[in-house]
């Protein structure tokens, strides 16, 4: 059976993967429209490599692992490559192209239901700072340059994902230092707690900047 082997084929690899799966999701860097708050510093590998090291794991034991991310790596890429052919088969094209446009467009009315709850709840941490309507300014315009450039930085391509990746941190790291100018360690603490989406159930992504529309599979 083609469906069972594939199953097991990613299945084994993933309980792998998945003594390395915290390390990854703290890593992750995907961009967002909330105000930075990603780590920044090393990349995935740098960080899997700190882990092993604390953690004593050998050369044999380290290959393994990686021979094991590479296998759940391909079973997830035929697996994908399955699901499309399913759906192929399934939908015509104009249905395709419907269901593409209406993801889009699901995505941008949940990026601006986004936008409007972040900009009521920094509102609401204004009133409460009882900022000066100098500092209160200066903070609204700081942050439509910030959505301004990051804007940009969606729509420009890139090398590889780790040139996307440095973008986004040098522009999250420079907003930052803007910030500072105004706020203090606590008001910039609470800030970005504000900032941060406010994901309903467990299967939100920490940071994301976009929702997982329903799929046709």
């Amino acid at each position: 059976m083609k469906t069972m082997r594939l199953t097991r084929t990613l299945f084994a690899p993933a309980l792998l993967a998945a003594a390395i799966a915290p390390l990854a999701l703290s890593a992750s860097a995907a961009p967002g429209e909330g105000e930075p708050h990603g780590r920044g510093g090393s990349s995935h590998a740098e960080q899997r490599e700190a882990l092993f090291e604390r953690a004593g794991l050998d050369a044999e034991t380290r290959d393994a692992l990686a021979e094991a991310r590479a296998e759940h790596r391909q079973a997830l890429q035929a697996l994908k490559a399955e699901h499309r052919e399913r759906l192929e088969e399934i939908l015509d094209a104009d249905q395709r192209a419907a269901l593409e446009q209406a993801k889009r467009e699901m995505r941008r009315e949940w990026r601006a239901e986004q936008r409007q709850a972040r900009a009521a709840r920094l509102e609401a941490l204004f009133d409460e700072w009882q900022l000066d309507e100098t500092t209160h300014e200066t903070l609204r315009e700081q942050r439509a340059a910030f959505h301004a450039e990051a804007q940009a930085l969606r729509d420009q391509p890139f090398d590889s994902r780790e040139d996307r990746r440095s973008a986004w941190r040098e522009l999250r790291a420079e907003y930052r230092e803007t910030l500072a100018e105004q706020l203090d360690e606590e008001q910039l603490r609470r800030l970005r707690e504000a900032m941060r989406p406010a994901h309903k159930g467990s299967d939100a992504h920490h940071g994301g900047d976009r929702p997982s529309p329903p799929d046709a599979g």
